[in-house]
């Protein structure tokens, strides 16, 4: 019954977009072609996510809870155990792709896009699924956990995107180098690149929605798609046996080290006067040694950013300017990115393990736990941002009243309004399924940004406020944008504080 409210609600979703279209279609020259990209994108981003959610927790789900030798004793092979974990997490992805086609039709009549280029649209958003959904399932096999599977497959996506600009640059780099297609060696690689450049899905669609398209629907992306996913499949049937002999139980400690260690500076040590804030700090957050690594890895990356600015730069001078903002925006995704997924997993062990009942029966109230774990998950943010507030004295002209205005500008506040609400949206469905919270908070903004009243007064009062010089009503408008805040965040609490003793006493 789940799935069908899913799905159910996933046309609802294209139902109000249709609906915003037919409404706003004076303002559009094609309504129809601009409603099918949002919903072609959304759907691009949803098999992403899904990806890294959804698909990358098959197997290692069934490692973590030690069932992997129970599956095998009960007489299933790794086909049967692969297809029945993976292939059929596709097939209801699938089905929420098949099942807005009949509604995505309605596009046509709203003018600017044809049957044509739906059906080219959908062709390649399944193609695209299937090899994510197989690219995770290897990743699945060979990790222990599920966060180093979704992080690598992350990486394998983000890969995937680049590459129409990495073929093209490197053909131009071998043909530079004297490597010509002449050969059966050179023309190998330069059509390699070539269908490496057309084989990603942002590159597909963007051509389906120009004017006059009329490209077969089998295209090199669908063709390689599809091959990439069977191989990958093949891949992870392979390395069944070899990768689940060993699981990784409930005891794995990720980056934090042991007092037994060498480097025992970085070890867990002994607990807090908040064993809950230090529990999830060590073991959620990655601990101390995980903060010398994002250290490390923001030093890098400034490092990078003055090489490439040095190195571009025609005067010779470096601009700190440049820098120190590609270097902040970069930072501030990167703490965005970090807490969406501490708040995905800040109950996931309680979950999971059914230790919640037992935390209940401490002499503790229930904001009690939870606010010591967020409080432990906020400690792992600090590295980040404290190089965040570091990297402030890059940018030139910051001075007390630049910051004031930062500081009261409602605009700003109301990023960080949407955001609370969409940690407290990842926490709150983390307790409700047991993968897929990420995703599926990202599915649900869209449609709680169209129907959500207190995001219209917000944008009303950010609107009024944003534009206005005096300082006093800047305040007033940040002021009210602190108080739906507020709001908000309170009755989010209140949901996860009732979900949690609702888990606690079964």
């Amino acid at each position: 019954m789940r799935n069908h409210i899913f799905r159910l609600a996933f046309v609802a979703f294209i139902y109000l977009s249709l609906l915003y279209s037919s409404l706003t279609s004076s303002l559009f020259g094609a309504p129809g072609l601009e409603f099918f990209r949002i919903i072609a994108f959304l759907n691009a981003i949803f098999i992403t996510c899904a990806g890294i959610g959804f698909f990358a927790s098959a197997i290692t789900e069934e490692k973590e809870e030690e069932t992997i030798g129970l599956l095998l004793m009960a007489g299933l092979n790794p086909l049967g155990i692969l297809l029945g974990k993976s292939t059929s997490r596709l097939i209801q992805a699938s089905m929420l792709l098949i099942v807005q086609f009949p509604f995505m039709l309605l596009a046509v009549t709203l003018g600017g896009v044809t049957p044509h280029q739906i059906l080219a649209a959908y062709a390649a958003l399944l193609a695209y699924m299937a090899l994510v959904a197989n690219v995770a399932l290897v990743w699945s096999t060979i990790c222990e956990r599920g966060g180093s599977a979704a992080g690598l497959t992350a990486l394998l996506l983000g890969l995937y995107f680049l590459m129409p600009i990495c073929a093209p640059a490197l053909s131009t780099e071998l043909a530079r180098l004297g490597l010509v297609p002449k050969s059966w060696f050179g023309n190998a690689i330069f059509t390699t690149l070539d269908w490496a450049a057309e084989s990603d899905l942002y590159t597909r669609l963007v051509r389906i929605m120009s004017t006059g398209f009329n490209d077969p629907v089998i295209s090199r992306q669908v063709m390689t798609n599809l091959v990439g996913g069977v191989i990958c499949f093949g891949l992870a049937w392979a390395v069944f046996v070899p990768s689940t002999r060993r699981s990784a139980g409930a005891s794995g400690r990720g980056l934090v080290l042991r007092s037994t260690n060498r480097l025992r500076i970085f070890s867990a040590g002994r607990a807090w006067a908040m064993p809950l804030a230090w529990k999830d700090f060590q073991f959620i957050a990655g601990g101390y040694a995980f903060a010398v690594v994002k250290l490390f890895g923001c030093a890098l990356l400034l490092a990078g950013l003055v090489f490439v600015d040095s190195n571009w730069s025609t005067s010779g001078w470096i601009d700190w300017s440049s820098v120190g903002r590609i270097y902040m925006i970069g930072l501030v995704w990167a703490i965005g990115i970090e807490a969406c997924i501490l708040a995905s997993r800040i109950f996931y062990d309680e979950v999971r393990l059914q230790t919640m009942s037992s935390l209940l029966m401490l002499p503790r109230s229930i904001p009690y736990l939870a606010y010591t774990k967020a409080i432990g998950c906020l400690l792992g943010l600090t590295p980040t941002i404290g190089c965040l507030c570091l990297g402030t004295f890059l940018l030139p002209g910051i001075d007390l009243s630049n910051a004031l205005e930062l500081l009261i500008d409602p605009l700003n506040w109301g990023v960080v309004l949407a955001m609370a609400i969409f940690l407290h949206l990842i926490a709150l469905l983390s307790l409700f399924v047991k993968w897929g919270a990420l995703p599926l908070a990202i599915v649900m903004m869209a449609p709680i940004g169209l129907c959500c009243p207190v995001l219209h007064l917000m944008f009303l009062v950010v609107g009024r406020g944003g534009g206005v010089r005096d300082p006093a009503g800047a305040l007033a408008a940040t002021v009210t944008v602190w108080i739906l805040m507020g709001l908000v965040c309170f009755v989010f609490q209140m949901m996860i504080a009732a979900r949690l003793q609702e888990i606690g006493s079964k």
